[in-house]
C-alpha cells in the first residue's frame, strides 16, 4: 500500500472541505474525470465547463478514466472522499469500498434546523435555515 490519497467529487469542488483536514497532512488529492460516469449523471456541456474550470483552481490531479482502475493502480493506504446522497457516486463509492479502506468525510452543516424537516417549498425551508446558514458550521460553534 501507499500513501493516503484523497478522491474528490463533483460535490465537494472547494478547498475549504473538511476531507482536507481530515486526510493526513500533504495528502495527494485527485478528481477521476470518468466519461461513463459524466454521462450517465447527464451533464450538460455548460455543467462540465463549469466542473473543470473549478478543478483547475484546486491543488489536486485531474485524472482520466475508470475510478476503480485508477484507485487500484494508485493503491492507497486509506481513500479519503467527501460523503454524498448522490447515487451514482455511492454506487462508485461501494465498488472502491471493495478495493481500498475508505473514509468518507462529512461536510460541515450549511444551518442548523430544528423541528421538522417536511418542507414542501424551499422558501418555507429558507425562512426556517436563514438565521444560521452561512455561519461557520452552521452557527454549530456559537
Amino acid at each position: 500500500m501507499n500513501a493516503p490519497l484523497i478522491l474528490l467529487h463533483d460535490e465537494a469542488l472547494r478547498i475549504s472541505h473538511p476531507v482536507f483536514k481530515a486526510a493526513p497532512a500533504g495528502t495527494k488529492a485527485i478528481y477521476v474525470w470518468d466519461d461513463a460516469y459524466l454521462r450517465a449523471a447527464g451533464y450538460s456541456l455548460k455543467r462540465l465547463v463549469f466542473i473543470y474550470e473549478t478543478l483547475c483552481e484546486l491543488p489536486l490531479d485531474i485524472v482520466q478514466g475508470d475510478a476503480a482502475s485508477i484507485v487500484t493502480e494508485l493503491a492507497p493506504s486509506t481513500l479519503y472522499v467527501p460523503a454524498t446522497n448522490n447515487p451514482l457516486i455511492l454506487q462508485r463509492l461501494a465498488v472502491l469500498k471493495s478495493l481500498v479502506p475508505v473514509q468518507t468525510v462529512a461536510d460541515e452543516a450549511f444551518a442548523v434546523m430544528t423541528g421538522s424537516a417536511g418542507f414542501r417549498r424551499f422558501f418555507h425551508y429558507w425562512n426556517k435555515a436563514q438565521p444560521s446558514a452561512f455561519l461557520h458550521d452552521g452557527g454549530l460553534d456559537a
